[in-house]
């Protein structure tokens, strides 16, 4: 049975050395920014960005006056009418036409203003959108990453548990040979020892188990080997004292991307009011427009009589023509569908003043969770620790008097699962406290990977 057991645990380390020597080692730091590079949602909010920035710059370039140049070229049969004579002629001929117009705004700023305004603070929220995005992916990635790192350490607590389960074993092996204990606590042992080995593969499944969760978020294949590290300072964990909520509360609001993105979503209501309003306001426009044509049954006589197509260069210079005017556009009635459209909006304004408190609610409240939580996790680590050296204390008391055939190997069990239960609980408690931590940090944003 021992032989078993050094068998099992070679091989497991002897994987584990493989994988340190061949797979790339993976920090929580590493992990965070290959996620944010290559998280899927990131990539669409990127995309949406973009997007939106596109639209911010081309509406910027609206008050630029418009240019348009145009040209048509065919051929006519029968009956039509000659472009440059304007003239019905029953005859076959071929025409050009080039004209050039231009348009400008002179009165009607306003619309335009407003919309280029309006689009930009969408380009913010976007923006604004996107670095939330990357900020809730890194708690992921951080919870996703504490999570392999729990299973990873309760794998060795289970060896730790096997080593002393067959110790045991092989102590009361000797002990009933000597006739100093009985085939009872032979049997307890041995069931004990093949109960720590299903728990030893059941923390093998748990620990590949939250490595695919973790590939999952980082968007990797999901055969890749890795290998996540412990690099936090676990003896480095912020005071009770250090935490004040309503001050973390407080700097957070200048900070946070969600809050900022609400914040532009009201004005982005307000400028929907605004522009709105200037829909019904007067637009003065400048127009410009020339144009020229040719044709090829265009003739001219001559002194001589006779007749000849008039060339190209003179028909164009001929047939030049030239327009400017001023263009009002005055809404006067439109089913009061503008009366409509800006109660609509002040509307939208109004619901968008209520997202932004439910937003900054719903912050406070998380940040006060965090925080009240934090404190109570880092209590019942310090009890725990504590707990556990004296369950350490208690095992080894329990080992010497089972060995001196003081206490029965049911008792000596019991101190035992005590104190692996101790162990496993310290070691939850260890790695939610590293993430209750990150979570206050984030909130102060302090951060640092």
């Amino acid at each position: 049975m021992k032989r078993i057991l050094i068998l099992f645990t070679l091989s497991y380390f002897g994987a584990l050395c493989q994988a340190y020597a061949q797979d790339s080692i993976w920090t929580l730091s590493k992990c965070i920014q290959h996620a944010q590079v290559n998280n899927l949602s990131i990539k669409q909010d990127e995309l949406d960005a973009r997007a939106a920035k596109m639209i911010y710059q081309s509406s910027k370039y609206s008050h630029i006056p418009s240019l348009n140049l145009s040209s048509n070229y065919g051929t006519s049969f029968g009956r039509s009418i000659n472009p440059t004579t304007n003239q019905f002629e029953n005859t076959k001929f071929s025409s050009l036409g080039l004209s050039a117009g231009s348009s400008v705004l002179l009165f009607g700023w306003f619309q335009k203003r407003y919309a280029i305004q309006s689009n930009e603070l969408k380009y913010k929220i976007a923006q604004e959108s996107m670095e939330q995005l990357k900020n809730d992916l890194l708690l992921n990635v951080a919870t996703a990453y504490l999570r392999a790192l729990l299973a990873k350490e309760q794998i060795t607590n289970v060896l730790y548990q096997i080593e002393i389960s067959t110790n045991n074993q092989t102590r009361i092996e000797k002990l009933t040979t000597a006739g100093r204990s009985n085939i009872l606590e032979l049997s307890q042992a041995k069931t004990q020892f093949y109960n720590d080995k299903g728990i030893y593969l059941e923390a093998l499944l748990n620990y590949e188990q939250s490595l695919i969760d973790l590939k999952v978020i980082l968007n990797i294949d999901l055969q890749q080997k890795i290998v996540p590290v412990p690099n936090l300072n676990e003896s480095v964990f912020l005071s009770v004292e250090e935490i004040d909520p309503e001050a973390i509360y407080n700097s957070a609001l200048t900070y946070i991307h969600s809050i900022k993105s609400s914040t532009y979503n009201v004005q982005v209501a307000e400028k929907d009011i605004q522009l709105t309003k200037a829909k019904e306001l007067p637009q003065l426009s400048l127009n410009f427009s020339s144009g020229t044509n040719y044709s090829s049954s265009y003739y001219e006589v001559l002194p001589s009589g006779d007749s000849q197509l008039i060339s190209f260069g003179k028909q164009f210079n001929n047939n030049l023509s030239h327009f400017v005017g001023l263009g009002l556009n005055i809404p006067v009635f439109n089913n009061f569908s503008s009366r409509d459209a800006i109660r609509s909006a002040k509307i939208g304004l109004e619901k968008a003043r209520i997202t932004d408190e439910e937003n900054k609610q719903k912050l406070k409240q998380e940040i006060y969770k965090s925080c009240i939580e934090y404190k109570r996790t880092l209590q019942q680590y310090n009890s725990s620790l504590s707990a556990l050296e004296n369950a350490g204390i208690a095992l080894k008391a329990a080992t010497i008097r089972q060995e001196k055939g003081f206490i029965s190997y049911f008792e000596y069990l019991t101190e035992k699962n005590n104190f692996l239960k101790i162990q496993n609980e310290t070691t939850a408690l260890k790695y939610e406290l590293q993430f209750k931590k990150i979570t206050v940090e984030y909130f102060q944003g302090i951060f640092t990977i």
